[in-house]
């Protein structure tokens, strides 16, 4: 090996004829080289022969060490040894440390004083993101078409920070000039910090909030579009990944600390009389940031008029929630209305309509996500004759209709009970606005059936008989006429989450 060469020209020259002969190698100033520890001091057998080799000590060390040697160099009164498997031997004096270099080393090149260790450069590409040659082109064209945009690899990550975030649409710091695409996924997450036990270490934990595609590109700037009930904040950070989009129509997210007000306006024509009515439905709801959702609800809120009478039917609970992503069992209280001679007693009512209030107990059942594929059912009992009876059910199905739009569901719902109302109908729930998160507004029109019955009291002379097991003297005698209103139905609702 030749002395320690001076000269930046030298090694210039050096590295250029490495190059040539090792490629891909590349010539690059290395980082400082990470030691390993220390081997023991060794002693030369005959000082007299480090005259006259001046490797003598390294070669000697080489061998004890196992290391096949393929450079060698000088530097000052270092002995410096390149092995193939990496190590780099130091030799000064009695003293031996071995090095490790980052790569192949494929020379040992001195410059003003400076020993470099020349390795090679690897690196790993995936195949999709390799640039392709232009295609030959066809017989009179006179350019290649466009090919398409290969988005950036995880081993050129790209990292920036969300800006804005408003109604399932983010703004990001990043654009084509940081390399994004059109097509681009991007990740949006948060770090945290999660103590480790009661010595008051921490360690941080990545929480990925979501995996969004790009929607719109400027130089700086990108425009982000989150699925159904996805929720990041500004100040979020984000970065490309190559995950999969985190959107789901099936079984997105419960969230957390979200306000649901509902209104439903059911009219419907009485069919066999002169009447009409409707059968409307209302509730407002808070989903807490725990697994709990508090709501009022009425359901139905039902109210007929025809030459024959006037009916009334509603129940009217508050319900405590149980609620998660995948179920929700809730249990409530509150009042009903009982439009059946069979359990009326005239100790309460409604007035002209006729119906009697009761105390009334709901359960909630629902089996899948608020926003996605759902089952659920709402079962009524109320209480009389110091004893608890079966109310009623109402139930409904949502399935995600995915032919017709990217927010829209196909509903169906149906109920009835001794309130006094009976009904089913289908339609089509359409997210008109936001992602379903706040300031989101749902639009669901429908179309059904409806029906509302109860009795009203006449004279018996001219009503029907005492119903069967009713005990009255002569004095008190009650007797009942039962009404009954129903037709087609049409129905609209709307649900805002402020």
């Amino acid at each position: 090996m030749p002395p320690l060469m001076k000269s930046p020209l030298t090694l210039c020259a050096a590295l250029t004829v490495s190059a040539a002969l090792a490629m891909p190698a590349t010539a690059q100033e290395p980082p400082a080289l990470p030691s390993e520890p220390p081997v023991e001091r060794t002693t030369s057998a005959d000082p007299a022969s480090e005259h006259t080799d001046a490797f003598a000590t390294l070669n000697a060390r080489a061998s004890e060490l196992g290391c096949d040697l393929i450079f060698r160099a000088l530097a000052g009164e270092q002995q410096v040894g390149a092995c193939a498997d990496q190590r780099v031997l130091v030799s000064w004096g009695e003293d031996v440390q071995v090095r490790r270099a980052p790569g192949p080393v494929e020379a040992l090149v001195g410059s003003d004083g400076e020993l470099w260790v020349i390795t090679r450069h690897q690196s790993a590409t995936p195949l999709k993101a390799l640039p392709s040659d232009a295609p030959r082109l066809p017989a009179g064209a006179t350019s290649p078409p466009p090919s398409p945009e290969t988005p950036p690899s995880a081993a050129t990550e790209i990292r920036g920070q969300v800006l804005e975030a408003s109604r399932g649409v983010i703004i990001i710091d990043l654009g084509s000039d940081q390399g994004l695409t059109s097509r681009q996924l991007i990740e949006l997450y948060t770090v945290e910090e999660v103590p480790l036990g009661t010595g008051g270490e921490t360690s941080s934990r990545t929480r990925t909030l979501a995996v969004a595609p790009v929607r719109a590109l400027s130089a700086d700037r990108a425009e982000l579009a989150l699925g159904l009930a996805e929720r990041v904040p500004p100040g979020a950070r984000a970065r490309t990944t190559e995950r999969e989009a985190t959107a789901s129509r099936f079984a997105p997210e419960r969230l957390g600390g979200l306000s649901r007000l509902s209104f439903t306006l059911r009219p419907f024509l009485a069919l066999g009389t002169v009447g009409a009515g409707t059968l409307s439905q209302a509730s407002a709801s808070y989903q807490l940031p725990g697994p709990w959702t508090a709501e009022l609800l009425i359901d139905p809120l039902a109210i007929g008029f025809s030459r024959a009478g006037n009916l009334l039917a509603a129940i009217g609970t508050a319900i405590v929630s149980y609620d998660t992503t995948p179920f929700q069992v809730g249990l409530g209280v509150g009042t009903t209305t009982i439009n059946s001679s069979t359990y009326q007693s005239g100790d309460s009512d409604t007035g002209a309509f006729g119906a009697e209030l009761g105390f009334a107990i709901s359960q909630k059942v629902r089996l899948g996500a608020l926003d996605g594929l759902h089952l659920e059912v709402v079962n009524n009992f109320f209480l009389t004759s110091s004893a608890f009876r079966y109310g009623g059910t109402a139930g409904s199905a949502q399935v995600p209709a995915g032919s017709i739009g990217k927010s829209s569901w196909i509903v169906a719902r149906g109920g009835a009970g001794f309130a006094g109302h009976a009904f089913g109908e289908v339609g089509l729930k359409v997210l008109a606005y936001g992602n379903g998160d706040r300031g989101s507004l749902f639009f669901t029109p429908t179309v059904g059936l409806a029906q509302l019955r109860g009795t009203r009291v006449v004279d018996c002379p001219s009503g029907p008989d005492v119903p069967s097991g009713l005990e009255t003297r002569p004095d008190d005698l009650v007797c009942y006429a039962e009404l009954s209103q129903g037709g087609p139905m049409i129905g609209f609702q709307v649900e805002w989450r402020p």
